[in-house]
């Protein structure tokens, strides 16, 4: 059972003096605070709480600590109530000429969600009617909510391309088969998986004491989220989005990554456009073993013998 949170006016107009990336933060810790209003540790007196929240989890946010009272005897329900957001960390510098943020553009954004949609959904049609254990192998949709914690959990807007594409499928069985996206057979990643790929890319280098360069192409970016790898379970090797430019990027175990020409809408089309119509498609092309969509014959020679190109 979830918990009432207030957010004051006066607690959000501090958030906003405070920085651009603070509002954010403390509206996430609140949603965090609805399902545990014990997330915090115990302030002194009864029924306050502080939590903190660190300036590595979210962009453009100070570090904090997030004062709320719980509940009796400071509330006379049992709801929370922000009563102070305190910054214990430098501030982030604006610069003098800092670009304001630019705005999404929603008729934008509605043709690229329409643009996935339509692509996946002709990716679904061919499978049901040609692969259908990779069909199977398919998650449903996940809900709305259960994106929204994912962007607490990573600290970062999910584009809204991903977005369309995890409402219509959230990733893939760990069964044989799982694999829909070409070149490699890319398995669809499964929002937990999604998490915790993307915390272990950012905090790997800071683990091996690394130095970090914003021209170093091992850095991985807060802005980049993944969403397939080698396998359901083998995240060595995958897919992201760069949710600053849509463009779609590759890293391998070698912690190179590299963000090429196409949007995510555009692989989902190709990917569509070869399965429709194989004979004129260039690359690694579709073909079957036993229901199971496999790009190019597999490695092992006994799967190998048992793939049919699949010709239309």
């Amino acid at each position: 059972m979830t918990v009432d949170v207030d957010l004051p006016d006066h607690i959000r107009a501090r958030c906003i003096e405070l920085g651009d990336g603070v509002l954010y933060a403390v509206k996430t810790l609140a949603r965090q605070l609805a399902d545990d209003p014990r997330l915090g540790e115990r302030a002194g007196r009864l029924g306050l709480y502080a939590a903190t929240i660190d300036s590595d989890t979210f962009d453009a946010c100070p570090s904090l600590i997030v004062r709320y009272a719980h509940g009796p005897p400071l509330l006379d329900v049992d709801r929370i109530e922000i009563r102070d957001v305190e910054a214990t960390g430098p501030l982030p510098d604006a610069g003098d000429e800092q670009a304001p943020a630019e705005v999404p553009d929603p008729r934008r954004q509605q043709i690229v969600a329409r643009q996935v949609t339509d692509a996946w959904r002709r990716i679904i049609s061919w499978l049901e009617q040609h692969a259908s254990a990779t069909r199977a192998a398919l998650l449903p949709g996940a809900s709305t909510y259960e994106i929204a914690a994912l962007e607490q959990a990573l600290g970062v807007r999910v584009p809204v391309e991903l977005r369309a594409l995890w409402l219509l499928c959230a990733g893939g069985k760990d069964t044989p088969g799982a694999g829909v996206m070409p070149d490699y057979d890319w398995a669809l990643m499964q929002l937990g998986t999604v998490a915790t790929s993307y915390r272990w890319q950012r905090d790997n280098r800071r683990k091996l004491g690394l130095g970090w360069s914003a021209d170093d192409e091992t850095v991985w970016k807060p802005s980049w989220i993944p969403f397939c790898s080698w396998s359901v379970t083998d995240t060595s090797y995958g897919l992201f989005v760069d949710a600053e430019t849509g463009k779609v990027g590759h890293w391998d175990d070698t912690s190179v990554r590299t963000v090429g020409d196409q949007t995510l809408s555009m692989l989902l089309e190709e990917t569509a456009d070869k399965l429709e119509n194989p004979q004129p498609a260039t690359g690694r092309l579709p073909g079957l073993i036993g229901g199971r969509l496999v790009w190019e014959p597999p490695l092992a020679a006994d799967e190998a013998a048992l793939w049919e190109r699949f010709t239309g």
